[in-house]
């Protein structure tokens, strides 16, 4: 079954004084949930943010923290760090953490954070949470250095919340990453740029030169896996527009195949 969920990263830093506006645009714009960045989120409390979702009548699809493993919120102690992420989405009902990093030139470096990610995997998974991994294009650029070593570390309890738009940026095809990721996938990241230029020149779901048509395909013929679908829009002259804009993409695009 697929749900549909808005990033709410289009309202940038800080945002969690907008929660209730940003959770009532993304319900109008037809999103059955909300992903926040973990830095945003722990900005109110669960019950506050209970009480919206619940308001909104929407879920919380996932959570996002980014960077180095070590230093989840800052915390001195990175296990205590990661337990305070975890209890969050425990009491909001989420069973996924996204992860995005491992931007490092360095292959020891990078291979001892993969190996972080599993340890962190293992442990999200003792709390019936999945942590996922969620790309940009560094991941894809040198031959692909980084995403090869990474699958190659075979991490049973990690999952994928794979960044179309940025894979596909990278030259990397849409069709193949979903055929080699295949039941790993839990959410897909729906992210359109105004042009193959380097940078976050993010634009309007279906504007832009991303051409998403493989990935309706593949979803078409996976209609049975469980996913979210997520727009995400790092930036925009009019957020609220670019909610709606991009609501109304995922759901014409939904109808099309036929869900």
């Amino acid at each position: 079954m697929f749900k549909t969920a808005l990033q709410t990263i289009t309202w940038g830093d800080p945002q969690h004084h907008l929660f209730d506006h940003i959770l009532g645009q993304a319900r109008a714009a037809g999103f059955q949930g909300v992903e926040i960045g973990f830095r945003r989120l722990g900005q109110v409390s669960i019950d506050e943010f209970r009480s919206l979702l619940d308001k909104h009548e929407l879920e919380l699809s996932a959570s996002h923290v980014g960077g180095n493993l070590v230093d989840l919120t800052q915390a001195a102690d990175e296990r205590a760090g990661l337990d305070v992420v975890l209890k969050c989405l425990e009491g909001l009902g989420s069973r996924y953490l996204i992860y995005s990093g491992l931007n490092i030139p360095d292959d020891e470096a990078l291979d001892a954070e993969i190996a972080r990610i599993g340890d962190f995997a293992e442990r999200c998974a003792d709390r019936g949470v999945t942590l996922l991994y969620h790309n940009h294009d560094w991941e894809f650029r040198d031959d692909c250095r980084i995403w090869k070593r990474l699958r190659a570390a075979q991490i049973a309890s990690l999952g994928f919340a794979p960044d179309l738009g940025w894979a596909a940026k990278a030259g990397y095809g849409i069709a193949t990453l979903l055929d080699e990721l295949g039941p790993a996938l839990k959410v897909l990241h729906f992210k359109d740029f105004a042009s193959q230029e380097d940078g976050q020149n993010t634009c309007h779901l279906g504007t832009g030169v991303i051409d998403f048509a493989p990935a309706w395909a593949w979803l078409a013929r996976h209609r049975e896996q469980d996913l979210w679908l997520t727009a995400e829009q790092d930036f925009a002259e009019d957020n609220d527009q670019a909610c709606a804009v991009n609501g109304a993409y995922l759901r014409d695009q939904l109808t099309s195949i036929g869900t």
